[in-house]
């Protein structure tokens, strides 16, 4: 039998009791008992643990409460004698209006929770449309990073490669005065830039016989829809060549003259520009002189002035200088006016030291750019190239050439004194272990009496590394101070 209790503020109590063969009983001995008989006190009822009286206003007001359970009506007389009432009416009506409330709370619950599932699906769609939205804005926004990343990628590669040696020569300009045009070299001059594919022009300059250049410079940049443009931009060389005849030298060097022209010249241009002097066929002029003063002391001197009889009309006029003269001149320039000299004799020569000038000018930005990336990188030198190299194979191949490309790095060693010293110590590790298990001066001398071998046979010369470059090999793998100077 099964009881459940059901607490409350009031005394009331409520027992709901599953019908029973034992409560069957009870109400048949109900129905037998009347208060007249005179076997009532013989009849004994079956004892109950506990029991309150219960009113039918407190049981539909339980029943309010959603309380699901049966109520068994429980009544107790003064006497003390127990009574079981069951209601069967009351209890039909009771399951009946609980079945219609669990019904209808039914309902109402699926309602609310249609109504919620609703809410979440729109609301779940919408972030969905936002989400797919955020998602094909940002995919968008992506693609135009990339797009402007590779474009700024391309622009740097197109840069660099403008710089690069070859390249560069596409975009230098050689201006030519007209004055140059009176030299008998012009010739060689425009077809060496014209075999070099270089752009040349003959401008009337400020300078006269001076030859300048131009780079032109191209700047890529991106406009708003990230497509490339380009602009140009023309840039001024900061250099200059002066081509004098020598006449003209001659002419200054005997009127002193000479180191105040270049200081003028130097005057009218900006500070910054470096000046390069060539004087053209000058040697001609001191072979002149030099026949000359022989042929006063010769005997043979009626031969020599028929062999210099044009010489004559050209250099007879001009006043004589020596070539001593000539050279403290030059060095005065170039201490001075921070000038730098040459002379030429022949038109090819003149024509190809142009090209020359061309061609270092064209390079400079580049190897400045090298240069500057090195220092950057390191603070000191190392080669950025890949000359020379050795590979290495995942299996260990080429380890051992790796390791005597490494010695012959060292000053006065050579691949003979690295093959030697790899024949002993095959490896680094072999030679910082050895170094490690003795002391500073055995270190220092451990590997000045290895052999060297540079040919078979018995009347091959031997020698050995010697301590120098034992020295230089013990501070490498010893020194703790990378300051220190491999002397």
């Amino acid at each position: 039998m099964t009881e459940i209790v059901v607490l409350s503020d009031s005394n009331d109590s409520i027992l709901s009791v599953e019908p029973t063969d034992e409560s069957k009983n009870v109400e048949k001995a109900k129905k037998k008992y009347s208060p007249g008989d005179s076997d009532s006190s013989d009849f004994e009822f079956p004892e109950v643990q506990f029991y309150h009286a219960i009113d039918e206003d407190n049981v539909f007001g339980l029943q309010n409460n959603k309380i699901s359970s049966p109520v068994v009506n429980i009544d107790a007389s003064s006497s003390g004698t127990s009574k079981y009432i069951v209601t069967n009416k009351n209890s039909k009506q009771r399951s009946v209006q609980k079945c219609l409330h669990s019904n209808t709370d039914a309902s109402d619950s699926t309602t609310d929770v249609d109504e919620e599932n609703g809410i979440i699906r729109r609301q779940k769609s919408g972030n969905r449309l936002k989400t797919k939205t955020q998602v094909t804005e940002e995919r968008l926004k992506r693609q135009k990073q990339l797009i402007r990343e590779r474009a700024l990628k391309t622009i740097a590669a197109k840069k660099l490669k403008n710089l690069k040696p070859g390249e560069c020569m596409k975009f230098i300009e050689v201006i030519l005065d007209k004055g140059i045009e009176s030299f008998t070299s012009i010739t060689d001059i425009i077809n060496t830039l014209i075999d070099a594919s270089l752009q040349y022009s003959i401008n009337k300059e400020l300078i006269s016989n001076s030859i300048t250049w131009k780079r032109i410079i191209e700047n890529g940049y991106l406009n708003e829809v990230n497509e490339i443009c380009t602009t140009t931009n023309i840039e001024k060389v900061n250099q200059m060549l002066i081509i004098w005849n020598w006449d003209e030298a001659v002419t200054k060097v005997a009127d002193n003259t000479f180191c105040t022209s270049i200081l003028s010249i130097k005057s009218a241009l900006d500070p910054d520009c470096r000046i390069i002097l060539v004087i053209f066929g000058i040697d001609d002029y001191f072979t002149y002189r030099r026949h000359e003063r022989n042929s006063n002391k010769s005997k043979r001197k009626n031969q020599t002035q028929k062999s210099g009889t044009k010489i004559d009309v050209e250099f007879k006029n001009f006043p004589e200088i020596s070539r001593t003269q000539l050279e403290i001149c030059l060095n005065e320039i170039q201490v001075i006016a921070d000038c730098n000299s040459k002379i030429i004799n022949n038109s090819e020569d003149l024509a190809l030291m142009i090209y020359q000038c061309t061609k270092a000018i064209a390079e400079t930005p580049y190897k400045l750019k090298k240069n500057t990336d090195l220092t950057n990188k390191f603070d000191w030198y190392v080669m950025g190239d890949n000359r020379n190299t050795v590979r290495v194979d995942k299996d260990g191949n080429g380890l051992k050439r790796l390791w005597q490309q490494q010695l012959c790095q060292f000053n006065l060693s050579s691949l003979e004194i690295a093959e030697a010293i790899c024949c002993i110590y095959p490896s680094p590790m072999d030679l910082i272990e050895a170094y490690m298990n003795c002391t500073d001066d055995n270190g220092i001398h451990l590997l000045k009496n290895i052999p060297i071998r540079r040919a078979a046979g018995p009347l091959t010369a031997i020698r050995r590394v010697g301590p120098e470059l034992s020295k230089r090999i013990y501070l490498m793998f010893t020194s703790k101070d990378g300051e220190n100077v491999l002397c």
